[in-house]
């Protein structure tokens, strides 16, 4: 069963970053819009997961600045339903190993 929303610490393992690395993330990038519950809580969807994988690769493997990634997002018109499959492959992979380790 999918999970619809993910808290920070699910999010921190699954794209490999630590949680203040993501918050700091979510204050540059202007397309990463999270959820918050009344009582001040990140929830993040599947696609906010997607797209944090995709700005991970951007920085990690494309060496772009926040400012770079922000100009690349505003100018792909992809959705980020359909971001790379190496990507989706690895957060497929990822959540088994969550699963396994509950």
């Amino acid at each position: 069963m999918k999970k619809n929303f993910y808290n920070i610490d699910d999010v921190s393992q699954l794209v490999g970053e630590q949680k203040h690395t993501i918050r700091f993330w979510e204050s540059r990038i202007t397309k990463l819009k999270v959820i918050r519950t009344q009582s001040g809580h990140r929830l993040y969807d599947y696609e906010n997961l997607l797209l944090l994988k995709k700005i991970k690769q951007l920085l990690d493997v494309q060496k772009l600045t926040l400012d770079g990634v922000n100009n690349y997002l505003s100018k792909s018109k992809p959705k980020m339903k359909s971001i790379d499959n190496n990507i989706l492959s690895d957060l497929k992979d990822l959540l088994r190993l969550l699963k396994r380790s509950r």
